[in-house]
């Protein structure tokens, strides 16, 4: 018997052991797989036996090297008890109860090297190879784009099943009526998918990761879940898609993520999966950002220090910068260094921070050389602090710096010895509504149901704080006059002033959408009524109006409008501190009593602040500079 065991060791021995001729990631790969190691070599023995199979070797080779560090979540509690939740989420008054009475249990993770089939993975391959030769653009698509962007297996940590033969099925009039136009491109493709996809209804709870039976059988979520619903059909029909996203918006307490789509001649164009089509304004494209990331399948950031010399937001190894690829995200700075390490001296890394006031967020890593600091593909508008890093502290290595609208680098080191006259009027409250205006219109008619519409103006970009002024040219004169939302604005405008001959206001009867969120006074009526802390909120997300019935045609000269904005008046009798940045921490410059709705500062030269109300012990929500004596929001 003994010769008969030591030859079942020796088979076993060789069996667990990695081919030599295995790349060093596919022999880590098979190593962390354990008793699961055969269901990895099976595939790639698989698609060796036939010459005709090469690529896909080449693709089961890809999937296989990358797949150590993914797997599925999920709870003990079944699926139908989130399923239920998420069904009566409309007609619950209190959804953060309706969420948490249920008790989901304890987070089970499956890591894929350990469970995946031979039988799942084989048939992920050929089903994405099928429609990456049967689609009329496949041809434009290179073998890296399809690795990255049709072949996954996963999206995020998802439970596995097979959603790219439920898709199909799902999908199958589309996917017959791709076959059957030649000429038709990619993003096309896209737009149609897009539009088919459900409607979510925004459900911002962290719940967990869905698959694609989960999604469509609940459209709820955040943009995540949007963005991987289109992932998961898009895909499944040969379309390259991605999920690109920013860490953290600046002033704001969250990130957000939205889809691309691979063109024919490999630009990504973005767009947010069940609401915007290619190319279409959504807040990927609005709200100013720090640094724009891609998901991707394939480790892109093998960091050689410990995890603890790596900011949490950066460990992600599965993410690579595309904010070149954003319009406004493509500055380079180089900056001495004004400050010592105090971590390690010996140290090439150093960081940066995107510096909100109501949070901030490390988004970058850049490099040091010779005293200097180098960071690439950063935003505009956005305020960052160069900082050293190491297990969970950071200290500054420089002064604050941005660039402005013009694309001017802008470095904030104080000056003590100059001075400067402040008047501070704006308690700098958050305006996080302003981007609801942008792609909305104004529009003019002479039929009510405004069948003959004329646009009147565009708003383009994303408005300030205070009124625009627009002057209009059309010398017909309507009767019917409106803003119309776009899609996401809850028609949100604070005051609208429409101007007739000689500068003259024009007054009539309000019409437009009716209601409010949640019945609340902010009904359309408020937009013309005077008081810029007023404003309509509409109950419908997409596309409400406001507007007014003159009586009788009228010529329009100009439009005069505001978004919606807090009320950010200085406080009489308020005791209020003004702070600013030293280098190393923000430091009270000076405590005043409000005797009007203005202060008064004499504050050092190229500093940043911002304002605290001691009486009522709140703080403003942005940093500002001074230009021409007054607050310069950043």
């Amino acid at each position: 018997m003994k010769p008969f065991v030591f030859f079942c060791g020796i088979v076993f021995f060789v069996s667990c052991t990695p081919r030599p001729d295995y790349s060093p990631e596919i022999r880590e790969a098979l190593s962390g797989a354990g008793d699961n190691h055969s269901q990895l070599t099976e595939v790639l023995e698989h698609y060796s036996k036939n010459p005709e199979d090469s690529l896909k070797l080449k693709a089961a080779q890809f999937l296989i090297a990358n797949m150590p560090g993914k797997y599925s979540e999920y709870y003990d509690a079944p699926w139908q008890n989130i399923a239920s939740a998420l069904y009566r989420w409309d007609n619950v008054p209190n959804k953060e109860e309706l969420l948490t009475k249920y008790d989901w249990g304890e987070l089970k993770v499956e890591e894929d090297v350990k469970c995946i089939t031979s039988e799942y993975l084989i048939n992920n391959i050929d089903l994405a190879f099928r429609v990456w030769q049967e689609q009329p653009w496949g041809k434009h698509i290179p073998f890296d784009v399809f690795c990255e962007e049709i072949l996954p297996y996963r999206v995020g940590n998802e439970p596995l099943e097979n959603w790219r033969e439920k898709v199909l099925v799902a999908f199958a009039d589309l996917d017959s009526y791709f076959k059957a136009h030649p000429d038709i491109t990619v993003v096309e493709a896209c737009e149609m998918v897009n539009r088919q996809l459900p409607a979510f209804i925004w459900v911002n709870y962290p719940m967990p990761a869905m698959n694609y039976s989960m999604l469509m059988a609940t459209p709820r979520g955040t943009c995540d879940e949007m963005g991987a619903l289109a992932i998961f059909v898009m895909r499944a029909l040969g379309i390259p898609v991605t999920r690109d996203f920013t860490i953290q918006w600046p002033n704001r307490k969250l990130g957000h993520s939205w889809n691309s789509v691979c063109d024919s001649s490999g630009k990504h164009i973005s767009f947010m999966g069940v609401e915007t089509n290619p190319g279409d304004y959504h807040l990927g494209t609005r709200l100013r950002k720090s640094k724009v990331y891609r998901n991707t399948f394939a480790m892109q950031n093998c960091f050689n220090e410990a995890d603890s010399l790596v900011p949490p937001e950066l460990r992600n190894r599965y993410m690579k910068d595309v904010s070149s690829e954003y319009d406004g995200c493509d500055f380079n700075v180089e900056l001495p260094i004004h400050f010592m390490n105090p971590y390690n001296k010996e140290s090439r890394s150093v960081f940066l921070l995107s510096m909100g006031k109501e949070a901030s967020a490390i988004v970058d890593r850049g490099q040091v050389k010779d005293g200097k600091m180098f960071f690439s593909g950063i935003g505009k508008n956005v305020l960052y602090l160069p900082i050293f890093y190491s297990g969970g502290e950071y200290t500054p290595a420089g002064y604050p710096f941005r660039f402005n609208d013009t694309g001017q680098l802008q470095v904030f080191k104080p000056d003590m010895e100059k001075r400067e006259i402040l008047l501070v009027h704006d308690a700098g409250k958050s305006h996080p509504w302003l981007y609801r205006m942008q792609q909305g219109v104004f529009e003019a008619a002479n039929r009510m149901d405004f069948s003959d519409k004329k646009v009147l103006y565009t708003i383009k970009e994303m408005p300030g704080a205070d009124y625009e002024k627009v002057g209009i040219t059309d010398p017909t004169p309507y009767r019917y006059l409106r803003y119309i939302s776009p899609k996401g604005g809850h028609c949100n405008v604070s005051e609208i002033q429409f101007l007739g001959e000689n500068g003259r206001k024009l007054d009539g009867k309000r019409i437009g959408t009716p209601g409010s969120w949640y019945n609340s006074p902010a009904t359309g009526d408020k937009a013309f009524d005077g008081d810029i802390y007023t404003y309509f909120d509409a109950a419908e997300a997409d596309f409400a109006w406001t507007g007014l019935d003159l009586g009788t045609p009228q010529v329009v000269t100009g439009i005069h409008y505001l978004p919606r904005i807090e009320d950010n008046r200085i406080s009489h009798n308020n005791r209020y501190e003004l702070y600013y940045w030293d280098g190393d921490d923000w430091k009270v410059l000076e405590k005043k009593n409000a005797e009007t709705n203005l202060l008064r500062f004499q504050v050092p030269l190229n500093a940043i602040f911002y304002l605290r109300d001691m009486t009522n012990d709140t703080e403003s929500n942005h940093y500002f500079m001074v230009k021409d004596g007054k607050q310069v929001w950043i």
